[in-house]
């Protein structure tokens, strides 16, 4: 057909252009399978340990009058300080920073429990490393209660003997020396009570489990997700890459077929079979419904050798019920052609039928235009294995006689 403006881009349309390029998919896929067979090559087998801990907080309410509070945000990051970490390696016999890396903390929703877990190369490694973590956290948060506790008893026993001092400067009567020794009294209390405050921090809810299998992604995993990538990279490559510019003798679609005033290209290659291009052809011919009585009505059909384009028309035409003459011009001498075939007593014979020349097997282009201007419609039928250029010519030499292409048919691969 004449050029149309750009439509959008069809599902149907972007299927066909992934079908045509699947090679460049599949290199995508294999590309992407083998990286991923790569990194579980190359990536270390790691296996990680989790040990779960209950933290509980220190009740300091006798001194500072409060309730005991617990903030196990803090006691998280706590897991990863450099005073747990330096603990946990003197006990595992590395360093601190080799810890780092391994150690992750998380926190399920709405429980005081905090899960340590521990990455290493071995199983063994692992859960002695998840162990010693917590133990160092528990170790390093109850020697923090315990100097919070401390420090409170010296602050209080600090405020007693400044109230006694206090007390001193009255007399033994005075209702001021009464007071401030009252007052020391409470603190007195409060400061007993504090010894004995229990800073234990917590403890490990049972021991790590021994991981039995590895944490890492295995050869599955990632050869999956190598080829999805590989696909993910290759559909937008394929969809955007372009076609090798065609040979300008070689027909790839409609618009080699050059164009001419009031034709339009019946593009058949994805059609099922001939027989419903050329079905489609026939209605898309303004052909009468049936042919005068004082003549026929005259189609000159030049096709592809070999692809029967006037006989495929013929029977399409016959298929709407009419009445359909064939006539092969290539059986007719090409001196009668050149004296004026058909003439117009040739034609009263064919009064009241649809007359289908076909010049398909015609070895000459000039011929096909001279029969051109003797008939009423003129039909180009053409394959994608003929030559563009060949294709253009005769439509030239007909454009050159005063002839308009009535329909030009495009047929798949021969």
């Amino acid at each position: 057909m004449q050029s149309a403006p750009p439509q959008p881009a069809q599902l149907s349309e972007l299927a066909g252009t992934l079908r045509r390029r699947w090679r460049v998919l599949a290199l995508g896929a294999v590309v992407g399978l083998l990286l991923g067979v790569l990194a579980w090559v190359l990536l270390p087998v790691t296996y990680t340990a989790t040990t779960s801990v209950r933290v509980v907080p220190v009740d300091v309410s006798a001194s500072s009058g409060s309730g005991p509070t617990l903030d196990v945000a803090t006691d998280a990051q706590l897991v990863t300080s450099g005073d747990v970490l330096t603990a946990a390696a003197d006990d595992l016999d590395t360093s601190a920073g080799a810890l780092r890396s391994g150690v992750s903390v998380t926190n399920p929703p709405d429980t005081a429990v905090l899960d340590i877990a521990y990455t290493a190369s071995t199983p063994r490694a692992a859960a002695a490393g998840s162990r010693a973590v917590a133990e160092a956290f528990l170790t390093v948060r109850g020697e923090a209660a315990a100097k919070t506790v401390q420090d409170l008893q010296e602050a209080t026993w600090d405020r007693i003997d400044m109230l006694e001092d206090s007390a001193d400067r009255y007399p033994e009567d005075s209702p001021a020396r009464e007071s401030i020794l009252t007052e020391a009294k409470t603190l007195g209390t409060r400061a007993a009570e504090l010894a004995t405050v229990d800073t234990a921090p917590g403890r490990v809810l049972g021991a790590p489990a021994t991981p039995s299998a590895p944490s890492s992604l295995g050869v599955l995993p990632l050869g999956v997700a190598g080829l999805a990538l590989g696909l993910l990279v290759a559909v937008p490559v394929a969809l955007t890459r372009r076609d090798r510019a065609p040979d300008p003798g070689v027909i790839a679609g409609p618009q080699d077929l050059g164009s001419g005033q009031g034709s339009v290209v019946l593009d058949g290659t994805a059609d099922a079979s001939p027989q419903e291009t050329w079905d489609v052809a026939a209605l898309m011919l303004d052909v009468p419904a049936t042919a005068p009585t004082d003549g026929p009505v005259t189609l000159l059909v030049d096709g592809s050798v070999g692809t029967e384009s006037g006989a495929g028309l013929a029977e399409a035409l016959r298929r709407r019920g009419l009445p359909v003459r064939h006539v092969d011009a290539s059986a007719l001498l090409e001196s009668k052609i050149a004296r004026g075939w058909p003439t117009d007593r040739k034609k009263a014979t064919w009064a009241g039928e649809l007359v289908v020349v076909d010049s398909s097997a015609l070895a000459s282009d000039a011929l096909v235009a001279t029969l051109g201007t003797r008939v009423d419609h003129v039909v180009l039928a053409r394959s994608v294995d003929d030559d563009a250029v060949a294709a253009r010519r005769v439509r030239g030499l007909l454009t050159v006689q005063g002839v308009d292409v009535a329909l030009t048919v495009l047929l798949p691969r021969r």
